[in-house]
């Protein structure tokens, strides 16, 4: 719903590789924000809201790690009285991040799109926590054409959206951010990229606030290409 041409970009891109995409208009949030918040029944009919349309026999694609990794991490249990268990084990396991399905399901890493820009690719809390260990994301961009790639391992932390972090302690999130931002910018970066939206919305932000020629992007609408 706030950045509904990552979803766009998304669907392009699978289509591309052959798969026919449902996108189903009964779904809204997955839950996690109410759950990391203590609202377990909202999280709950939330999530109950996303079985009820799933379709077992299919992958559910997600274009954000941290909502794929609660989904993932968290349903089996929120929901282990409301489905079988068969019917919560088939959804977690076919639950995927955008960039590690189309790596490590459908085997392709390299997609023949152009981004003709200085990139970096900012792994946030939720892709190093919620769903690890995946590298697809950076075997893309690497392989993307036109793009160089920008990392750097020690700014691979918190951006300062994280949980309820900037509602309690606002200046200090701001400040994290501003450290990061500031950093990314002074290596060359034109566009700093991630696998989370919500890090992405509160990058843009600051960046926005302070008028910064630094552009934000979801990783999907690179994929897409220029």
């Amino acid at each position: 719903m706030f950045q509904a041409g990552a979803a766009q970009s998304a669907m392009t891109v699978l289509e591309r590789l052959g798969d026919r995409c449902q996108y189903f208009e009964e779904q809204t949030c997955c839950g996690r924000c109410f759950y990391m918040e203590g609202e377990v029944i909202y999280a709950k009919n939330l999530a109950i809201n996303v079985l009820d349309c799933y379709d077992e026999k299919l992958p559910f694609i997600v274009p954000d790690c941290a909502c794929a990794g609660y989904m993932k991490s968290h349903y089996k249990q929120l929901l282990k009285n409301a489905y079988t268990p068969t019917k919560l084990s088939m959804f977690t396991q076919n639950v995927w991040e955008l960039c590690d399905y189309i790596v490590n399901v459908k085997q392709v890493e390299k997609l023949d799109n152009t981004f003709n820009s200085k990139v970096f690719y900012f792994k946030s809390c939720a892709a190093r926590n919620f769903y690890p260990s995946n590298d697809a994301p950076v075997t893309l961009l690497s392989n993307t054409q036109g793009l160089e790639l920008i990392t750097d391992d020690s700014l691979q932390g918190c951006c300062g959206a994280n949980g309820r972090f900037p509602k309690v302690n606002p200046e200090a999130s701001e400040a994290l951010t501003g450290e990061l931002v500031s950093k990314i910018y002074n290596m060359g970066a034109q566009y700093i990229t991630s696998t989370d939206i919500r890090c992405l919305h509160q990058i843009d932000a600051y960046v926005t606030a302070h008028g910064m020629e630094l552009k934000v992007i979801h990783i999907a609408d690179i994929l897409k290409g220029e």
